[in-house]
Formats: C-alpha cells, sequence, structure tokens
C-alpha cells in the first residue's frame, strides 16, 4: 500500500467498580423522549484516556448536528470515569466491567439511537472537520455505506480502500468499521458481534452480513483516520499469529460450500508460511 498525501478529505483533525453516566438509566430510559439524530458514533474504550480524549475532541469537532457519541468504557482506573463525568451532556456514557470489545460494542448498539451506526475506537479520528456532513450525503438507506480509513503508521499514512461485501471479503477483511455506516437496524437483525471473537468481530459481523443479504454501497473517500497502535495493528508474532487464526475460523464458520473450503485449505498454510517470512524479514 503506498504512501498517500493529506489533503481535502484527509486532513488530521487537530482539535486538539461499575458505574453508569449519572443518572442511571436503562438503555429504553436513556433512548427516551429524545429526538433520534441520524447518526450514532460509538466508542469502546479501556485504560485509553489520552487516545479517548482525541476521538472524543474529533467528533465533538464535526459540523454535523444530527450526531450523538456513545462511549462505552470497561471500567477502565486511568481517569477515564472523571473525564467522561466532566463532558457533561456532549456524550453518552457507561463505565463498567465487561468482556471485551464485542461486548462493549453490543452495548454501545444498545443504546444507539441514530438511523446508521459507526464505530471509531479510542485514537480513531475523522479526516475533517466536515467528514460527516459529506458522509450524511450518501447515506440513502443502503445497509452498509463504506468509506476508505487512512491508517498512520510509523509517520507515512496508507490508504485502507473499502471492497465492499465482494469476493475479497471472503479472504479478508474488506469493509474498514471506521469508515462502514452500518443501520442500527441491520445490527439489530444480526444479533449482535460475538463475544468469543477478541479482534475480528467487525470482520465476522461483514460476513454476516453478506450471508443476509445485506446492501453495501461503496465510496472512494477518506472517512476517519486510524493510529496504527491498537490490538488489531499489533505487529509481534504472537499477536499477528492470533489475529490470523481467529480470522481463519471466521472464514470456516461461514463457508458456503465444500469447494470453498478446499480453497481455504490451500490458502491458508502457505499464506501463514508468507506470513511469517515477511515478519522475520521486517525485523532484521
Amino acid at each position: 500500500m503506498g504512501d498517500i498525501k493529506v489533503g481535502r478529505g484527509l486532513a488530521p483533525n487537530t482539535a486538539g467498580a461499575k458505574h453508569v453516566a449519572e443518572p442511571q438509566e436503562s438503555a429504553a430510559t436513556m433512548n427516551a423522549d429524545r429526538p433520534s439524530p441520524k447518526l450514532s458514533v460509538v466508542t469502546a474504550s479501556f485504560n485509553a484516556l489520552e487516545g479517548l480524549r482525541a476521538t472524543v475532541e474529533s467528533v465533538a469537532g464535526q459540523g454535523f448536528s444530527e450526531i450523538e457519541h456513545i462511549v462505552v468504557d470497561g471500567g477502565s482506573d486511568d481517569g477515564t470515569r472523571e473525564y467522561l463525568e466532566s463532558l457533561g451532556d456532549k456524550v453518552r456514557w457507561i463505565s463498567e466491567p465487561d468482556r471485551g470489545i464485542a461486548d462493549a460494542l453490543n452495548k454501545a448498539t444498545e443504546l444507539a439511537r441514530g438511523d446508521y451506526v459507526l464505530v471509531l475506537q479510542a485514537e480513531d479520528r475523522f479526516a475533517s472537520p466536515d467528514s460527516l456532513e459529506q458522509a450524511s450525503r450518501f447515506l440513502d438507506g443502503t445497509d452498509i455505506v463504506s468509506f476508505d480509513v487512512a491508517v498512520e503508521r510509523d509517520g507515512k499514512v496508507e490508504r485502507f480502500a473499502s471492497r465492499g461485501l465482494g469476493e475479497k471479503l471472503e479472504w479478508f477483511m474488506a469493509v474498514p468499521h471506521q469508515g462502514a455506516f452500518v443501520r442500527r437496524d441491520l445490527l439489530e437483525r444480526l444479533g449482535g458481534y460475538d463475544l468469543e471473537l477478541k479482534v475480528g468481530m467487525d470482520y465476522e459481523m461483514m460476513l454476516r452480513a453478506k450471508r443476509a443479504g445485506a446492501s453495501c454501497r461503496v465510496v472512494g473517500e477518506v472517512l476517519s483516520l486510524m493510529p496504527a497502535t491498537g490490538i488489531s495493528a499489533r505487529r509481534d508474532w504472537s499477536s499477528l499469529r492470533a489475529r490470523l487464526d481467529e480470522n481463519r475460523k471466521i472464514q470456516t464458520r461461514h463457508v458456503q460450500s465444500d469447494t470453498r473450503l478446499i480453497a481455504q485449505a490451500l490458502f491458508w498454510k502457505p499464506y501463514l508460511l508468507y506470513k511469517r517470512l515477511r515478519h522475520l524479514r521486517a525485523r532484521a
């Protein structure tokens, strides 16, 4: 993936124990008697205060009014709860122990009121202050509207281009979640994220959406920026191998024919070797 220049639509936004935000409310209560926003941005966070600040500031800096930001924190002890309390009504949030990222995202989806849900994790931010205003023009009722994402790694910016729900998704994650607006009613029909998965829950969700016949529109514009610092971007071999093994498990679960199963078996052995050799070369 080559370097890309930062320009319009890709300018970094530099705007700088169990608890539920008081007053304590159930999901149903939190959603009652409030005007429904068009978009719900949801963030799962755990002991990532500085990254969470960047995400909250980026969302707050958007010029689009029909938006809500929901943060589900896993009971952090790094000052996250105090920070969220200081935000007043800018963010709707929960802080309590959870079972991981998938559990946090399911809680956030339950609280969401927007027609579309977008996942921005701690540190992720929008590419420009008008990212949502521009993106909203493409939200036409399609189940998934998928934009590109810029990945910041080692001082360079690389483009993660969405490929939608086509053939590539059968082999690799092709719909970056930081650029994917997913209809809330689709998430509800699909039954939420799989709690057994540690990293690939978004990949599994997209395969499930494809199998369910979801519609997808791909927009070749960068929506957001993702620093390559999170769990899904770790480069040590044990973390990388765990992600690859989880992806293989996901693909096997969703295989639709014996021919595809054989093709996957033929693919994975050399691919794992290729990834291992590439990892060793990068360390040399």
